[in-house]
């Protein structure tokens, strides 16, 4: 059974403020006459379920279309359970609790619940998320970088808009390999709340558009029970 992990695109959802960019413009329509219905697309790369590519923080990390494309699948899938609520962070004692499975896997979800404010609280959501603290992405990269190809995130950003210091772009440049050879990439805004715990996880998918010249795009994403 495959479980969708990505949320469906649209209008109006929360995201990092200035990105929240998703418009259709109908160029052609059936019921105007027209002999078939097409529209033209316009969103924001980092807008709904998304994949961070290492280009996004590294000026010399791999654009989204410049990865292997077996990098978008995974045969090791963990999920692992850190509570967390508004403006908290995950820090590296919180990985360290799960070094065992993490030590496991290639693709790495992380569910803190925050996720279920993704609609009764889009405001709370967006503006208030949790986030990685860069000592968490040092401790992930550094202790996992070799095997671990994406952790996700069941909240907006590795990084959260209510704090100004550099700590969320840090975190962002240690995992997307500004400071190793190593680098794990990052899915932001991601629908965990089905994904079953303490069950066997066979496979999972995170599939972007092969858009030439950016630095990361939307997925659909999956995991396999």
């Amino acid at each position: 059974m495959r479980i969708p992990i990505s949320y469906p695109m649209n209008a109006g959802k929360p995201g990092w403020p200035g990105n929240q960019i998703y418009e259709i413009t109908r160029v052609r329509s059936t019921a105007a006459g027209d002999r078939n219905n097409s529209c033209i697309v316009r969103f924001h790369e980092h807008y709904g379920t998304h994949f961070d590519a290492p280009n996004h923080f590294n000026h010399e990390g791999a654009q989204i279309a410049q990865l292997p494309f077996d990098y978008f699948f995974y045969q090791r899938p963990v999920l692992i359970e850190i509570p967390k609520g508004a403006d908290e962070k995950l820090t590296p004692e919180d990985f360290q609790a799960h070094a065992a499975e993490i030590a496991q896997a290639d693709f790495l979800m992380i569910r803190t619940g925050f996720g279920a404010l993704r609609d009764s609280d889009p405001a709370l959501y967006q503006d208030h998320t949790p986030s990685v603290s860069q000592q968490a992405a040092q401790y992930l990269v550094q202790t996992f970088g070799a095997t671990l190809k994406a952790i996700c995130l069941d909240f907006v950003s590795l990084a959260s808009p209510s704090d100004q210091s550099d700590d969320g772009a840090m975190a962002h440049k240690h995992l997307l390999g500004c400071y190793t050879d190593d680098f794990i990439c990052i899915v932001e805004d991601a629908d965990l709340s089905q994904v079953p715990a303490n069950a066997p996880l066979k496979a999972a998918a995170t599939i972007p558009l092969r858009m030439e010249g950016i630095d990361s795009g939307p997925v659909t994403a999956w995991v396999e029970c």
